[in-house]
């Protein structure tokens, strides 16, 4: 969502940035989905916690732009809940 909002964002770098991040996360984590298995669970977690701390830190660096604004916003509160849901989920499994 960050790296397709780019197109019509006004200040390019806090998309880019935290896009960028969570790709890399994604990629390089050790998981069933992870392409190059670099990065623990654990390291994982911490990474989520930054991207989150990131996209609130940046939605108020960029509050004068309303739409880059309300992107940030809306990716930490879906970043949130994704973590939530996954450690609600490896709950159950145990």
């Amino acid at each position: 969502m960050l790296l397709f909002s780019l197109g019509r964002a006004e200040v390019r770098i806090w998309p880019f940035a935290i896009g960028l991040v969570v790709l890399a996360n994604a990629a390089m984590t050790r998981g069933p989905l992870g392409a190059y298995r670099k990065i623990g669970l654990v390291s994982h977690k911490a990474i989520d916690a930054v991207v989150i701390a990131a996209c609130i830190v940046g939605a108020v660096a960029v509050r004068d732009h309303g739409t880059d604004t309300l992107v940030l916003v809306v990716v930490a509160i879906v970043q949130l809940f994704v973590v939530w849901l996954s450690r609600l989920a490896k709950q159950a499994r145990d």
